[in-house]
C-alpha cells in the first residue's frame, strides 16, 4: 500500500518487498541444518542459492543500468517466497516514480523466473527464452509493500534487517518453541514479561497504538491510525493493547498488511500460559509478541485495574516511541 499523498519520486531510500505468488518454485531455500554455514565475519548464512536466486541477484545488482534515475541496489535478500531490496532514487530532476521502477524490476525478474524453469503450460504458446519486449507471466503478487527510509538513523536498521533476514527464518524454523515460553526482556527502560518473538523489539519501525474507545469509525482520527497500521508490513510492527474498536480495527489492518503486533497484556503470564489459538499461531510464526509489566497474581483484576495498567504500559510506549503517526504529516 502506497502513502497516500506522497511523491514517489522524491530522492529516498525505499526498502521493497516483493512476494511470490502461491505455488511457484522456491526463489532460495533456507538451510536445515543444525549449524548453518558462516560467512567470512562469522555470522550465519543458511540461505542455499539455487539457479532461480543467481539469476536474479545479476538481475538486480545490472537492474540500475538501464536506469539514469536509479543508484546500484547494493542491499536486497532473495527468501524462498519473497524479495526484501534497498531501492535509492537519484536526485537527477527527471526521475521516474518509485513505482515504475518497481514495475519494470518484477517483469525483469519474472523474465529470469521463467527462464530458469520453464514456461507454464498455459504459455506454451510463448518461446522460451521470453523474447525481449514480451510481458512474462506474473511471478510476485500485485501489490507490493514500501518503507520510505527518511528519518536519521533508520537507514541502518533497514540494511540490518534485509541482511538478517536468512538467519531469522532459520532461527524460526528451529526454535519455533522458543517464542512459547515466558522470559523478561528489555524494552523502553524498562524490564517486560514476555511470551513469543522478541526479536521485534528490534525491526526498523515500531508504531505506537494507542486509540480512545470513543473513537468513531470514519473520524479523521480512526483514518489517520488504521491508515498508519495498514502500512505495517515487513519490517514494523504495532505496539499497543489492541483493546478498543479502534485499536481492533488497527490490529485487522496490521494482519491484513503482512506486519507483526507487539501486545501490552495488562495481566501477566502464568506457568504453562498461552494466548488465544488464532494469536498462539501468530506466535508460532514469529509475528507476534505478548509484554506485560506485571507479573501473574492468580485473581481476576477489577475494570479499573485493567484500565489503570492499559494506560499505564500505554504512557510508557508513547512517551518512547512517540504519538502515532498522522497520515496527513506526510503529505507532499
Amino acid at each position: 500500500m502506497r502513502l497516500k499523498g506522497f511523491d514517489y519520486r522524491r530522492p529516498f531510500f525505499y526498502m521493497v518487498t516483493l512476494k511470490r505468488l502461491p505455488g511457484l518454485a522456491d526463489f532460495s531455500r533456507i538451510s536445515a541444518a543444525a549449524e548453518p554455514p558462516r560467512d567470512s565475519q562469522g555470522r550465519p548464512c543458511p540461505q542455499v542459492a539455487n539457479a532461480i536466486t543467481r539469476a536474479f541477484e545479476r538481475t538486480i545488482r545490472h537492474f540500475h543500468e538501464q536506469w539514469w534515475g536509479l543508484w546500484p541496489v547494493d542491499c536486497f535478500a532473495i527468501m524462498p517466497d519473497h524479495i526484501h531490496l534497498l531501492i535509492r532514487l537519484r536526485d537527477t530532476g527527471d526521475q521516474l516514480p518509485l513505482g515504475k521502477y518497481v514495475y519494470h524490476l518484477m517483469k525483469a525478474l519474472a523474465t529470469e523466473y521463467w527462464r530458469q524453469t520453464g514456461l507454464p503450460p498455459q504459455n506454451a504458446g510463448l518461446a522460451a527464452p521470453v523474447p525481449s519486449g514480451a510481458s512474462p507471466p506474473p511471478v510476485f503478487e500485485r501489490q507490493w509493500h514500501d518503507w520510505i527510509v527518511k528519518k536519521h538513523g533508520q537507514l541502518a536498521a533497514f540494511r540490518r534487517y534485509i541482511a538478517e533476514n536468512p538467519a531469522r527464518s532459520w532461527l524460526r524454523r528451529r526454535n519455533a518453541r522458543f517464542f512459547g515460553t515466558v522470559r523478561t526482556v528489555p524494552f523502553c527502560g524498562r524490564e517486560w514479561f514476555a511470551y513469543g518473538n522478541a526479536a521485534l523489539l528490534d525491526l526498523p519501525v515500531l508504531v505506537a497504538v494507542r486509540g480512545h474507545r470513543s473513537t468513531q469509525p470514519g473520524s479523521p482520527e480512526w483514518e489517520d491510525l488504521v491508515g498508519a497500521c495498514s502500512r505495517l508490513g515487513p519490517g514494523g510492527a504495532g505496539v499497543g493493547t489492541f483493546m478498543s474498536p479502534l485499536e481492533k480495527a488497527c490490529g485487522n489492518a496490521i494482519a491484513k498488511a503482512g506486519g507483526k503486533w507487539i501486545v501490552l497484556s495488562p495481566e501477566g503470564f502464568p506457568v504453562r500460559w498461552h494466548p488465544p489459538r488464532e494469536q498462539e499461531r501468530f506466535c508460532a510464526a514469529g509475528r507476534m509478541l505478548y509484554l506485560s509489566l506485571y507479573e501473574a497474581s492468580g485473581r481476576r483484576l477489577s475494570k479499573s485495574e485493567l484500565h489503570h495498567r492499559c494506560h499505564e504500559m500505554g504512557d510508557i510506549v508513547v512517551s518512547t516511541l512517540g504519538d502515532p503517526p498522522m497520515e496527513r504529516e506526510h503529505m507532499a
